[in-house]
């Protein structure tokens, strides 16, 4: 009997925390009149968020937000998406339904955001059909002409066991900075295939974000389960439209996706 009120227990628990999630979406995209704010999270370090320290070098260490007081010098990685094949997902992009290996997908994300900024006036049509004609003309992708190479170096005399040599993999990386955040390609050997992938993140200043209120963050270490705000509005909109060329300059398979996605959302 207590083996069945517990398995009970445990049953009504896994629900009530699957509600939970599915309420908790991780990304939400607020549109407001005249701006659309992403709340993110800046805690779950293993998500598709999370934050980063910037190097010397320009690269991003992984940090601990809990422990460090989070601010200018660093930045929020974002692994921005465009789609799901989960119709069920909330706040997809209204009619953004296309077709890839067979596979039905839906636009989420990227997409949502590039929709509602063309409802607020944000994005206008030209600047849509201007993409379109440059994804169309990308003469060839990341993914085509470039490699990751490892290289073997010397290493001082003595520093190895016998045998042993020093090699160092040099993956090449794409970025376009603005003052409002970096769009970062970064190439990397597939793990279950032949071949390199392209991963592409949005990397968004720590100074920039806003608390849930809209008012500017503090600097400071996060708070357990802490969320904050990015706003796009008509002077950081152009974030946006960067993130398009970058997957469009990614893969020959990210050129065809945008494409289609950018025409099913001029066609509303």
């Amino acid at each position: 009997m207590n083996r069945l009120v517990a398995l009970g227990c445990a049953t009504l628990l896994l629900a009530t925390n699957s509600a939970f999630a599915a309420a908790a979406p991780l990304i939400v995209i607020r549109p407001s009149t005249n701006h659309i704010d992403v709340e993110l999270p800046i805690t779950a370090i293993t998500s598709k968020v999370r934050p980063k320290e910037r190097s010397e070098d320009g690269s991003g260490h992984p940090i601990a937000p809990t422990k460090t007081k989070l601010g200018k010098g660093h930045y929020l990685e974002w692994q921005i998406g465009y789609d799901t094949p989960d119709k069920a997902t909330p706040q997809l992009a209204d009619g953004v339904v296309f077709k890839r290996k067979g596979e039905t997908k839906y636009g989420y994300e990227l997409a949502t955001l590039l929709q509602q900024a063309r409802r607020l006036g944000l994005v206008k049509d030209s600047q849509l059909k201007n993409l379109q004609t440059a994804l169309t003309n990308q003469p060839s992708t990341i993914e085509e002409a470039e490699r990751v190479l490892v290289e073997k170096v010397a290493s001082p005399e003595g520093s190895l066991p016998p045998g042993f040599q020093r090699a160092v993999e040099r993956s090449p990386q794409f970025l376009k900075e603005s003052v409002h955040g970096t769009v970062l390609i970064q190439l990397k050997e597939k793990q279950r295939a032949v071949g390199v992938q392209a991963m592409l993140y949005v990397c968004l200043p720590m100074d920039q974000v806003l608390r849930l209120d809209g008012t500017p963050r503090p600097a400071g270490p996060a708070k357990t389960k802490e969320r904050v705000l990015y706003r796009f509005d008509s002077e950081s909109i152009g974030l946006l439209l960067d993130v398009v060329r970058a997957f469009g300059m990614a893969s020959k398979q990210h050129n065809e996706d945008l494409r289609q996605i950018l025409e099913l959302i001029l066609e509303r």
